[in-house]
Order: C-alpha cells, then structure tokens, then sequence
C-alpha cells in the first residue's frame, strides 16, 4: 500500500488544514507528482461533504485526479493528534492520503475498504502509534493486510 519513502512518523502539525497541504506535497514529493496544490484542493472539496476522519484516530483523505497513471499514498503519524471533524469527535494521529486516477474507481474504493477494515483493529492502530520506524510502521501495515484481507 504504502512505500517507506511514504511515511512520516512524527508529523509535527496539527491544524487539519495545514496537514492535508502538507500532505499533498508530501505524496507528490516522494512519488515525482506535480499538482500538490490541485491535490490539496481536491482533498478539501472532498473534507467539504463530509470528513475522511472515519473514526478511531485515523483519517483517510483521498480524491480522484486527471493526469495521474495511478494510484499513490503516503501515511503520517500525529502524535499531539490532529482535530478533523472525525465521525467519533476524536482526534486523528493517523493520516493516510491516498489519490488516484479519475477513471478508476474500483481500485480505488478497494484501497479505501482494506484500509478502513484494517484499521478498525485496536491491536493494528497501538502497533502503527508505537513503530519506531517507517520499517516497523510498515511491517506492521503488511503483516494486517496479510491478516485481515488476504491476498
């Protein structure tokens, strides 16, 4: 799902706004993606019907996107936990920003469902907020993909 170039382990802001620009550089950054702007916008029009803050801590920003071959994500961890309007009215300390192809929309809402099955874990969620590392961090993401979704 995610690279190890993609992670951010201690994501140091915590205004909701200023996490999903900063994320949106950051997916385009580690994968050579122009349009952060236009990512970060998308994304907010998206926060704007309602929020990707699906409970438990965790967020999923995502948008469908022109120009892009296929689908990228990064994660961020927010210790201090970041206000997003969660459905549950808790902070978020992980955020996964997923973007994808306009005109995929299978891939898209499969990512979106393992991943929201995935974190619906307690035992994934405390795993990903203690991984000292983006190898561990990810090992952990693996090992409950493994586990809870199959191949």
């Amino acid at each position: 799902m995610v690279q190890k170039s993609g992670v951010v382990i201690d994501l140091q802001l915590t205004d909701k706004l200023e996490a999903i620009g900063s994320m949106a550089r950051f997916v385009c950054s580690v994968n050579g993606l122009d349009g952060a702007e236009e990512v970060a916008n998308r994304i907010l029009e998206r926060e704007e019907m309602m929020s990707t803050g699906i409970g438990y801590g965790i967020a999923i920003p995502h948008a469908r996107l022109q120009g892009i071959d296929r689908l990228y994500m990064a994660v961020a961890r927010s210790a201090a936990g970041i206000e997003f309007n969660s459905l549950d009215g808790l902070p978020v300390n992980l955020i996964f920003i997923m973007i994808s192809p306009a005109n995929t929309s299978t891939e898209h809402t499969e990512v979106l469902s393992a991943l929201s099955r995935i974190m619906s874990y307690e035992e994934v969620r405390r795993s990903l907020l203690s991984a000292a590392t983006p190898d561990e961090f990810l090992d952990v993401l693996a090992k409950a993909e493994d586990k809870y979704v199959g191949p």
